[in-house]
């Protein structure tokens, strides 16, 4: 009896989820991907009116690759909605959509061991090819975790590994160049930012945090099937004045433009979903850039 109870209430749920019709509202692509991170879209609620235009904002994959869900930005309302994959329909083109990973959420204090896989992962699912050997780590759960087991332990545990040499080094393993990048002006290291994943590349950041307490979002992240919101909270770097605190690692994903603003998608290994950081307020005149160092691939 209880199995057929489970059985017919997964079938209630299978029958009366609202399917979402996406449809592309400009020609936005890039080698990788039909439908990229910024584009505009109009979406169909299922029962409801056609709401106004919306920004694609990813499609979110598992660290195995499993499509998850669409994130799908109202700029009016300042809502990302998190649609359950399944319940997206488009004409043509959804599984070529940009992907954005979903990252773990760590235990602990190695924000940098995550951050590093969170970057070759998000390389990876982002269609970047390298060495048979990176396809065969990224495509392997053991071997992931692997990758996260050595980046612990060599840069943890090593006192002569820098994030720049550890990411040197992966790079000639897996077929890019990297490099280490410092900036004097918050404007050139803004600029670096959106450069970089405007092309669709990660950028690994480094920042020292000021203070004990993190800043809220202006941006809503809300679960389209359960209503459920996330955690609005975000990490961000030192500002003038502030007390410093300790040190942070995220992966900047992606990017795009909002109100006119320049906004970043950012992997932080503290929420297993992306979050919203204003690129220009964060990284901009009263931010402390002493030690803030940026680490990329090509």
């Amino acid at each position: 009896m209880k199995f057929c109870s489970l059985f017919i209430l997964l079938m209630s749920f299978n029958t009366f989820a609202q399917k979402v019709s996406v449809t592309p509202l400009e020609i936005k692509r890039n080698e990788r991907s039909t439908l990229v991170i910024g584009s505009k879209v109009s979406v169909q609620f299922e029962n409801q009116k056609t709401s106004g235009p919306m920004t694609f904002l990813g499609r979110m994959v598992l660290q195995g690759g499993q499509s998850e869900e669409f994130l799908l930005l109202d700029e009016t309302k300042t809502k990302i909605s998190l649609v359950d994959y399944k319940n997206i329909e488009m004409k043509s083109g959804k599984s070529k959509s940009q992907a954005i990973l979903s990252p773990i959420d760590q235990v602990g204090g190695t924000c940098a061991a995550y951050a590093f896989m969170h970057f070759w992962q998000q390389m990876y699912w982002s269609g970047f090819k390298g060495t048979v050997e990176f396809s065969q780590m990224m495509s392997d759960e053991r071997e992931r975790l692997k990758l996260f087991e050595e980046s612990l332990g060599r840069y943890y545990m090593d006192r002569r590994v820098t994030a720049n040499s550890l990411m040197s080094s992966y790079g000639k393993r897996f077929g890019f160049k990297c490099k280490s990048s410092f900036f004097d002006s918050a404007k050139k290291a803004a600029d670096f930012v959106f450069n970089k994943t405007s092309e669709g590349k990660p950028v690994v950041i480094e920042f020292n945090i000021g203070g004990e307490d993190m800043v809220s979002s202006s941006y809503v992240l809300q679960d389209y099937e359960t209503k459920k919101r996330m955690d609005p909270r975000l990490w961000i770097p030192q500002r003038v004045g502030q007390k410093l605190s300790s040190g942070h690692s995220i992966v900047a994903a992606a990017s795009f433009v909002a109100k006119g603003r320049r906004k970043i998608l950012v992997l932080d290994s503290n929420w297993t979903e992306p979050r919203v950081w204003d690129l220009d307020t964060y990284i901009g005149s009263k931010t402390v850039m002493d030690e803030l160092g940026f680490y990329s691939c090509n």
